[in-house]
């Protein structure tokens, strides 16, 4: 009888305890604005929970001595829910990989390649914050065939540390920096093999290009690198689809990259950081929802049109202004250059890249599937928009220039090349041997 009526008292101090927290939870959630613990008026959805568990807690302390086994039982079904979540996690994994194996290739290449999980996916360039330039790349990145220094900067093989090297400051975006290639392939090591070659002292050929940055970040780079006073003989700017994707996304002429996205990240917007409620976070973030996008994009479920993408289009911007505004932006730059090189005393050439929707290069068939955009995370390459803001920005470019000694449009340098130059999505990649054949051309133009 002792045991039962201890099993009674224990039975009771719960039932009493779980009544106490309920009223309790129930109290703090309609004053947590009083007392401080809500940051703005009105029910949020933490306050919301808290009633709904405070009256599971009351209902269950008025349940007398069925409450043991209603613990019981609710602790079952937890249980059982929580086996069976884990293994639709794991089943979604491997369907989606069976459905959209191409989901996981890119991102595994990108792991091999730069040395990091470069989510192309993410609104968000991948870098690490410098001062004034934004980003600069992330010395993680490197690996068995990337180097990246302490300072972010990609590392050319056998640039000189002579105080006395023949310096040459490179500067562009990802196709400049070398995405896919190794060290040893960049347009900069080329530069390095074969000025080394002709000249008769040292050469130090620097790398200063970064992932996606745009010609106004570039130049201020050029310009924190003389004012620590490291003067080049000669700067070499290759530019041109960075700049006109900065303006296709933002709608703004002489934009960076990933303009929103960095602009909510700064000001503290909950969104930018993925600051959702817990339940919402870790349902986006699982596999199960992975596959119900893969099934939805593939049509096999709730097939739905692709939601149209945010552009300088869907603005109410047109094309012609937008590209005219962004080559005299350019150009404005160009002034800042020549004004620093006129002060500084060095040389410079002003290149504007070659790209797959530019120019007359025949296309082989995996080249067609990049200038088509037949890629379902980079929706940009399929939008006629993009296209038709490229080609009359280098129509502007090409129409603006009236020095040779230092403009020059590579737009064309692939046109009679029948062999596969571009090598992924953003159609400004190039092979190993294609950026040999730009160096060859930089050098043939060097003044």
């Amino acid at each position: 009888m002792s045991n039962k009526r201890l099993s009674d008292s224990t039975v009771s101090a719960i039932r009493m305890a779980s009544i106490l927290l309920g009223f309790i939870l129930i109290v703090a959630a309609f004053l947590s604005d009083k007392i401080g613990l809500s940051i703005g008026g009105g029910f949020s959805s933490n306050q919301i929970g808290f009633i709904a568990a405070g009256a599971v807690l009351i209902f269950a302390g008025f349940m007398g001595r069925k409450f043991p086994g209603f613990y019981r039982g609710v602790a079952l079904i937890l249980m059982n829910l929580v086996v069976v979540m884990v293994l639709f996690e794991f089943l979604s994994l491997v369907l989606v990989k069976i459905i959209d194996p191409e989901r996981f290739r890119i991102p595994a290449m990108k792991i091999e390649e730069l040395g990091t999980f470069d989510n192309i996916e993410s609104p968000v360039v991948v870098g690490k914050y410098a001062p004034f330039v934004i980003w600069r790349s992330n010395p993680e990145m490197t690996n068995d065939s990337v180097t990246v220094s302490n300072e972010g900067y990609r590392v050319t093989p056998g640039s000189s540390r002579d105080s006395d090297a023949y310096l040459v400051f490179l500067f562009g975006g990802s196709a400049m920096w070398g995405v896919n290639v190794p060290d040893s392939c960049t347009i900069g090591a080329y530069l390095q093999r074969d000025l080394t070659e002709m000249m008769d002292g040292p050469v130090a050929v620097r790398n200063l290009a970064q992932l996606a940055h745009s010609s106004t970040q570039e130049i201020i780079e050029l310009m924190l690198q003389l004012r620590s006073g490291n003067v080049p003989d000669i700067v070499i700017f290759y530019d041109g689809f960075n700049d006109v994707w900065g303006a296709y996304e933002s709608g703004i002429a002489g934009a960076h990259h990933t303009l929103k996205a960095i602009t909510e990240r700064v000001e503290g917007s909950p969104e930018a950081f993925g600051m959702g409620s817990p339940i919402e976070n870790l349902i986006n973030n699982s596999n199960t929802s992975l596959l119900f996008t893969t099934l939805k994009a593939r049509g096999i479920i709730f097939s739905e049109e692709e939601p149209e993408i945010v552009t300088y289009s869907t603005m109410g911007i047109d094309a012609d202004s937008l590209s005219e505004e962004i080559a005299r932006l350019y150009y404005g730059n160009c002034g800042v250059v020549d004004a620093l090189a006129e002060v500084y005393g060095f040389e410079y050439m002003i290149i504007w890249q070659p790209n797959i929707w530019c120019g007359e290069k025949p296309l082989t068939d995996y080249e067609k599937t990049i200038y088509e955009g037949e890629f379902e995370f980079f929706p940009a390459g399929r939008d006629p928009d993009l296209k038709t803001l490229l080609v009359k920005t280098y129509e502007e470019f090409e129409n603006s220039i009236t020095d040779s000694e230092h403009f020059f449009s590579f737009e064309n340098i692939f046109d009679r090349i029948e062999d596969e130059v571009y090598n992924d999505y953003a159609g400004v990649h190039v092979r190993p041997w294609a950026n040999e054949l730009i160096a060859e051309e930089i050098l043939r133009l060097l003044p």
